[in-house]
């Protein structure tokens, strides 16, 4: 009886170094693991139409699908697709006078702001543009 009454308190004890070890979520968010990473600051696919920005014409919307950014004229169902590549593009905004969309990136381990010349279908790094 005496053996029983004490191992249950034993076992209680043993735990505290095992919780003292465990990292404080403040460092956990400053160093972030894969799975808050992922959910927190990627986008997530999708298999519809999200992030819609409209072009000057008040008719046209780009907006990012799939992993990549389209074109399309409100009231049709042609698209047109503007980026196509190995990485995740999301979020487009369309500049004032509608020749420019700047869009981010998300490719290997890094999320980058690129823009695409609608006038030519040039891209551009805006991380990499000014060195």
């Amino acid at each position: 009886m005496f053996r029983s009454r004490w191992i249950f308190p034993l076992l209680l004890l043993s735990t505290i170094p095992a919780l003292s070890q465990r990292d404080p979520v403040l460092k956990q968010i400053d160093l972030p693991h894969s799975y808050y990473f992922r959910e927190m600051y990627l986008p997530q696919l999708t298999t519809g139409p999200s992030a819609a920005a409209w072009m000057p014409d008040s008719s046209t919307l780009v907006y990012a699908m799939a992993g990549s950014l389209w074109r399309q004229k409100a009231g049709t169902t042609r698209a047109e697709q503007l980026t196509a590549g190995s990485g995740y593009d999301y979020q487009p905004d369309v500049s004032p006078d509608g020749n420019w969309v700047i869009y981010d990136s998300y490719d290997k381990d890094a999320v980058e702001l690129w823009a695409l010349d609608l006038r030519d279908r040039r891209h551009i790094n805006l991380q990499t543009a000014g060195m």
